[in-house]
């Protein structure tokens, strides 16, 4: 049961960082000629959040709770994702 959960996790994890990153991908073409500096930075950033916004075509707000489910999709998941494969190639090396 525990390990059936555990799989389930990671490749939920998996699925959330190739989204992630494909977000970010699109955030960094489409905010790459802006001139704010560090501002350009935190735009391609939240591209994540306020491309599935966007996505959502207005279904999901800007409310605090789905805001914090985002960060947790967009964020905690792919690094979650990251130290879980850290720890099967380690134990599979040892």
């Amino acid at each position: 049961m525990k390990k059936g959960l555990f799989w389930f996790s990671y490749i939920l994890a998996g699925l959330c960082t190739i989204l992630t990153a494909i977000a970010i991908v699109i955030g960094f073409i489409h905010h790459m000629h802006d001139t704010g500096a560090w501002r350009s930075v935190i735009q391609i950033l939240e591209t994540p959040i306020t491309g599935f916004i966007k996505m959502t075509n207005g279904y999901i707000q800007k409310s605090v709770i789905e805001v914090i489910l985002l960060v947790i999709v967009s964020y905690i998941l792919p690094i979650y994702f990251f130290i879980a494969t850290h720890f099967i190639r380690r134990n599979r090396t040892a």
